[in-house]
């Protein structure tokens, strides 16, 4: 599967990689959810400069308490319903997703977790895990099922991404679900590692779907790519967790780099995107005319996800888009995904449009 990681890149900058041979790629990826920034963003580069200038890298001093406490202040705005919350800043989303699955058994909790589609992907504890493939062929019955399972106490935790449900259309069961575990004291454990904060033009995707976790995961893209995980606590919860005080913190310079992306955030990214939907919805438009019947398309911002109902189109799709010059991610079988970074200007997105529209109507005919 041809993608940005098996590019040989000699260097990159904005939402361009460009290889040993000197050929520029649009990255259509934001390498796979971690770069909300793009590549080399000035304002990330200077900001963890000026700390490699200074030698400032020990969490003991406090220059990293104070950096620290900015961040959690502004992501505790960001995050909906985040107001009072305890903001974790650990050192990679890896233990933040495995701290987060440890929660229930921590607070006595003895039934399952249970884990939707590609949620958690990395978790390695002992704990009663168990996965349930989501979306599946019939959504609906899986979460009929899982609402039942709730109902007989045989869940303690349910641990998700937002994205299954938003790019599937599936928001009103990701509703029906929360209010059974809201009844049933189920914990909500929302994922949001592995996609780019702000990339639909709200901060964070369960503001799509309407909901609020009781635990949120943050990843690498809330710091344009450097390692970082984050964990948001209900307030209830926070006293009753030590465990994440002992845990390894984020390195300074991404907790630098972390307070950057919020600001260009809260300035301008999200803004921006907002400012690109009557672009991206005309965009979107004359791709679905081409898809017809075969196949289906959702748009949520600069999420995208194109579904083929034949088999293979989706792989001969990304690979044209790459012989173009153009990545897109192929992750899933028969489909896919355009997950851009933020900055990504209108002239790329109408690049880019212009070349899927013409390899879909060659792989189509």
């Amino acid at each position: 599967m041809g993608t940005s990681r098996s590019i040989k890149a000699r260097n990159a900058a904005g939402t361009y990689l460009i290889d040993e041979n000197g050929r520029e790629y649009l990255d259509l990826t934001g390498d796979f959810g971690r770069l909300t920034t793009g590549y080399c963003h000035p304002a990330v580069q200077k900001s963890a400069m000026n700390l490699l200038k200074k030698g400032l890298f020990a969490v003991t001093s406090g220059v990293y308490a104070g950096l620290s406490a900015e961040l959690a202040e502004k992501l505790a705005v960001l995050i909906p319903g985040a107001a009072n919350r305890r903001v974790a800043l650990l050192e990679s989303s890896f233990l933040a997703k495995n701290l987060a699955a440890r929660i229930p058994s921590i607070l006595g909790k003895e039934a399952e977790v249970v884990i939707l589609g590609r949620a958690g992907t990395g978790l390695c504890g002992a704990e009663p895990l168990r996965r349930v493939d989501f979306p599946g062929e019939n959504p609906e019955l899986d979460i009929e099922k899982l609402i039942g399972e709730c109902d007989e106490g045989k869940i303690s935790a349910l641990y998700f991404r937002p994205q299954d449900f938003i790019l599937f259309g599936l928001e009103g069961l990701a509703r029906e679900l929360e209010a059974c575990a809201r009844e049933k004291g189920i914990l909500l454990i929302v994922d949001e590692t592995e996609i780019q904060p702000g990339i639909t033009g709200n901060p964070f995707l369960q503001e799509e779907l309407g909901l609020i976790g009781d635990i949120t995961l943050l990843g690498e893209g809330v710091a344009s790519g450097f390692p970082m995980g984050v964990i948001v606590l209900r307030p209830s919860l926070d006293n009753e967790l030590g465990i994440i005080e002992d845990a390894r913190p984020a390195p300074i310079l991404s907790v630098q780099a972390a307070l950057t992306t919020v600001e260009l955030l809260e300035e301008e990214l999200l803004d921006r995107v907002r400012e690109m939907e009557p672009l991206l919805s005309e965009r979107t438009k004359e791709i679905e005319e081409i898809l017809g019947e075969r196949g289906s398309l959702v748009r949520r911002g600069l999420l995208l996800r194109i579904a083929f109902r034949e088999k293979g189109i989706a792989g001969a799709v990304q690979r044209e888009m790459l012989s173009r010059g153009i990545i897109v991610n192929n992750r899933e079988k028969e489909a896919i995904y355009i997950t851009p970074s933020l900055i990504i200007r209108k002239r790329d997105i109408n690049r880019a449009f212009a070349v899927l529209r013409e390899v879909l109507k060659e792989v189509l005919s």
